[in-house]
């Protein structure tokens, strides 16, 4: 019987011991699921509003021509109708509160697509996004730092670079080791993190949703620097409220809201509309 009882406590152990990597485990998979129900869901909740046009053009170059980006709020747009963004360019986009610069954000990256107009991006060039909330994803520092490469891409050295320019050198003996990294760190550490890694991978355009404006000054004057001297090259559009300091741009493109025109609706709620129509509510396209 005491052979038993411990062979169920050395069976119930396992739980224990195992708890921490369960929860992340179910946390991962909910994602997942929610993300799934989401793209399946998508399309039938907006399925008669036009979607934004993505093409594939020239290497060293972006064009983003008449783009409307719809939403429940309205319509999100670019004063400047026809735009080409250079290799290289520094391009500044700002935006009052509530015009819909993270919506922008998505629609560039390809993550929200009603509205019209057409977004060209260049063939066989890399785009890395750096959203308002850095994304870590789960495994080692060396795994986030190569995401979404193999670590046996990048030498311990550069890595160990990339985290001493961004201010984040007592990471540097930690490459091994996987933790929760966003329980651990700083939103300003982890936002540090993502441009380390935007650092170790040198892409040839850098799109950045609100993030310069929100960091700590010594940080933003870090991550700035990296800019101007190792990625000197790299084309930056750079979303925010107003221009960062030390930060050099070519030029500034005005986003704005018209709330009247294009204005998302689900679609049992646009048939509704549709039946019974007010006189006085703006009509949507």
């Amino acid at each position: 019987a005491a052979g038993g009882f411990t062979q169920v406590q050395s069976s119930l152990r396992w739980f224990v011991d195992n708890f921490s990597a369960i929860a992340d485990w179910r946390a991962t998979l909910l994602r997942v699921a929610n993300f799934r129900r989401a793209v399946l869901n998508s399309d039938a909740l907006y399925d008669v509003e036009s979607h934004i046009a993505f093409t594939e053009g020239e290497p060293g170059g972006i064009g983003i021509e008449h783009l409307e980006i719809s939403s429940p709020a309205g319509c999100t747009m670019l004063e400047e109708t026809s735009v080409q963004i250079q290799a290289g360019e520094r391009v500044l986009v700002v935006g009052e509160t509530g015009a819909g610069k993270t919506l922008l954000f998505r629609a560039m990256a390809g993550l929200w697509p009603w509205g019209a107009g057409r977004i060209v991006r260049p063939a066989g060039e890399s785009i890395f996004f750096v959203p308002r909330v850095a994304y870590l994803p789960p495994g080692s520092l060396r795994e986030i730092l190569a995401y979404p490469l193999k670590v046996a891409r990048f030498e311990d050295r550069a890595m160990m670079d990339a985290l001493r320019r961004v201010g984040l050198r007592r990471l540097s003996p930690m490459l091994e080791q996987t933790r929760r990294w966003n329980q651990e760190l700083s939103a300003d550490e982890q936002q540090a993190l993502a441009f380390a890694r935007v650092l170790l991978h040198a892409p040839a355009w850098v799109l950045i949703d609100e993030v310069l404006d929100t960091l700590d000054a010594d940080t933003r004057a870090r991550v700035v620097d990296v800019f101007n001297h190792e990625l000197k090259h790299t084309g930056v559009i750079c979303i925010g409220r107003a221009p960062v300091p030390g930060m050099t741009c070519s030029r500034t493109l005005h986003l704005v809201k018209d709330p009247t025109i294009r204005r998302l609706v689900r679609k049992r709620e646009r048939q509704r509309h549709d039946a019974h129509p007010h006189p006085h509510q703006p009509a949507t396209v």
